[in-house]
């Protein structure tokens, strides 16, 4: 029994930056994501093959403990042997994990013949990664509780998201790790949580209403708070490369996302290019969902 589902990494508007439980992933408040074309995972499951599991990542072995868990969680026993393929930077702060527990939950329960609702796909890729819940709906989605919704499709705005690349390599501290070091040393971690929660439904309403300066400028300020509140953990947590700060508006790493007009893509992309240290630029459309490869 084999199957291969491909899934985008999403990249949050209004962060998720904290868990109100690790054991289940749930998120201590709402967050708001879109997902992007150029940030595929692409994972083959083939169940039964073996005695032992087996992950591929870009073609080197990693530990499948975490797999695993994902497939007890879907009730799937069989040994599993896993490819898993990025087509961006892995582990580097693009949400690698979110594109590829997605495809994985969507693979392995094509591969074991189990017929799951995209709620319920979404419920099982958050054990793997919590915004891997956000990546199964693909386009715009919001994550609450146990599973993600998509509140608009990916053709509800024609926006591209110009990603400078400012940094080679994993970064230094993963984002499970970052999260919960924040939230148990960090005083300013209540009140982010606070402002995540009044963010939500004022970045809601102005995706709507495609009101491209109110939500660029909501996000950014998202994304600055969820910094300031990471460098106030003990030790603190930096994830900004000094060309980060030559750019500027991030998630969980130090790639800077610029949001923009298709008409105005080229010029922003043109103008990230130019900043000295900008290794590359990912230009980026929203995407739909998780999906089964033929």
């Amino acid at each position: 029994m084999k199957a291969t589902a491909a899934a985008h990494a999403n990249i949050a508007l209004v962060k998720y930056w904290g868990k109100r439980d690790d054991a289940l992933v749930l998120p201590e408040a709402g967050s708001l994501s879109v997902a992007l074309d150029k940030l595929l995972t692409t994972t083959t499951v083939a169940l039964g093959e073996s005695d032992a599991d087996s992950f591929t990542l870009d073609g080197r072995p990693e530990d499948p403990r975490r797999a695993r868990a994902l497939l007890d969680a879907a009730g799937i026993r069989q040994r599993a042997r896993i490819d898993s393929r990025n087509e961006f930077p892995t582990a580097a702060g693009l949400a690698s994990s979110a594109s590829g527990f997605a495809a994985l939950a969507v693979a392995a329960c094509a591969a074991a013949g189990l017929r799951k609702s995209p709620e319920e796909l979404s419920a099982l890729a958050r054990l793997g990664s919590g915004s891997a819940a956000r990546s199964v709906p693909g386009g715009w989605a919001v994550w609450e509780r146990e599973s993600a919704r998509q509140v608009f499709p990916p053709s509800h705005w024609d926006l591209r998201f110009c990603i400078a690349i400012c940094a080679a390599g994993a970064k230094p501290i993963g984002s499970r790790d970052g999260m919960r070091a924040t939230r148990d040393t960090s005083p300013y971690h209540a009140a982010w949580i606070e402002q995540c929660r009044r963010d939500l439904p004022a970045a809601l309403h102005l995706l709507k209403a495609r009101n491209l300066s109110g939500l660029g400028a909501l996000a950014e300020r998202n994304a600055l708070r969820m910094h300031a509140d990471a460098l106030a953990a003990d030790p603190p947590i930096l994830y900004w490369q000094p060309v980060t700060v030559a750019c500027l508006t991030i998630d969980a790493g130090p790639h800077v996302v610029a949001i923009s007009s298709l008409a105005d893509a080229a010029a922003v992309e043109a103008r990230l290019r130019g900043v000295p240290g900008v290794a590359d630029v990912l230009v980026c459309a929203p995407a739909g969902p998780a999906r089964v490869v033929p």
